[in-house]
C-alpha cells in the first residue's frame, strides 16, 4: 500500500467521522484532503462516486422525513448551478481548477464558520430566496462537494425538526450528487480509476461514520466542526498557491 493510499483511507475515516459527529461538512473536508492528492477532476470523480454510497445510507435513516416543497424549491436551481460550476472546472486550466477548488473549498468552510443566529453574514444568505440559495449550492457542491453546507444554510430558516432538517438536507444532496454524476459522465470526468478508489475508500467512511457515533459523545459538536473547517479553509488557501 502507497503512502498516498494510506492517507487516502485515513482521509476517508476522519470524513466518516465527521457525517456522524458534525453533520454537515464531510464532503468538503474529504475533498479537501483528496485534493492534496490528486488532481482536481480525479478528485471530484472520487467524490462523485463515493457520495452516492454516504448520501444513501444517511438517506434511510431519515427515511421520509423530508419537506417535499423544501425539496423541489431547491432541487432545479441546483441542477442549473451543478451544469455551471462543472463547465467552469472543464474551461479552466488544470493549475486554475485546482485554484477554483480552493477558493470554493475556502468559501464554504467560511459560510459555515459564519453559520450562526448571531452573525449577520449568515441571516442574510438564510434569507437568500431559493433560486440563489438552490443555484449556489450546485455551484459549490460540482466544485467542492460544498452543496450540503450552502443548502442548510437556507434550510435552516424553516421549522423544521431536527430530523426533518436532516432529511430534508440529505435528500437535496443526494438528488445532486445523482444529477452531478450524469452531468460528469456527461463532460467524460468519470474514470476507471475514480470508480475504483472510490469504492476502496467507501468501506472506510463507512467505518469513520460508526467511529463518530462514539467521538461525538467525547468531545462539542461546535468544537468539531470549527476544527474541521479551520482545516478545510488552511487547505483552501493552501490550494490557491
Amino acid at each position: 500500500m502507497t503512502g498516498h493510499e494510506i492517507l487516502a483511507i485515513l482521509a476517508t475515516i476522519l470524513a466518516g467521522m465527521v457525517r456522524t459527529s458534525v453533520g454537515v461538512g464531510s464532503g468538503i473536508a474529504l475533498t479537501a484532503s483528496l485534493s492534496l492528492l490528486f488532481n482536481p477532476h480525479l478528485t471530484l470523480a472520487i467524490m462523485a462516486f463515493l457520495q452516492i454510497g454516504l448520501g444513501a445510507s444517511a438517506l434511510i435513516h431519515y427515511w421520509k422525513r423530508w419537506d417535499s416543497t423544501l425539496v423541489l424549491r431547491l432541487v432545479g436551481w441546483i441542477f442549473l448551478g451543478v451544469l455551471a460550476g462543472t463547465w467552469l472546472v472543464n474551461v479552466v486550466p488544470t493549475d486554475w481548477a485546482r485554484r477554483v477548488l480552493g477558493a470554493a473549498l475556502g468559501a464554504a468552510a467560511i459560510l459555515e464558520l459564519l453559520r450562526s443566529e448571531h452573525v449577520a453574514t449568515s441571516r442574510a444568505i438564510s434569507r437568500a430566496p431559493a433560486a440563489l440559495s438552490g443555484f449556489a449550492s450546485g455551484v459549490a457542491g460540482s466544485t467542492a462537494n460544498a452543496c450540503g453546507a450552502v443548502a442548510a444554510i437556507y434550510l435552516k430558516r424553516h421549522p423544521l425538526s431536527h430530523d426533518g432538517f436532516l432529511s430534508t438536507l440529505t435528500t437535496v444532496v443526494l438528488i445532486h450528487d445523482v444529477f452531478r454524476l450524469g452531468v460528469f459522465w456527461q463532460f467524460d470526468m468519470l474514470t476507471a480509476q475514480a470508480f475504483g478508489i472510490s469504492i476502496m475508500l467507501l468501506p472506510f467512511a463507512f467505518a469513520g461514520a460508526w467511529i463518530g457515533t462514539h467521538v461525538r459523545a467525547l468531545a462539542s459538536e461546535r468544537l468539531l466542526r470549527n476544527a474541521v473547517l479551520g482545516l478545510v479553509l488552511v487547505v483552501g488557501i493552501a490550494l490557491l498557491r
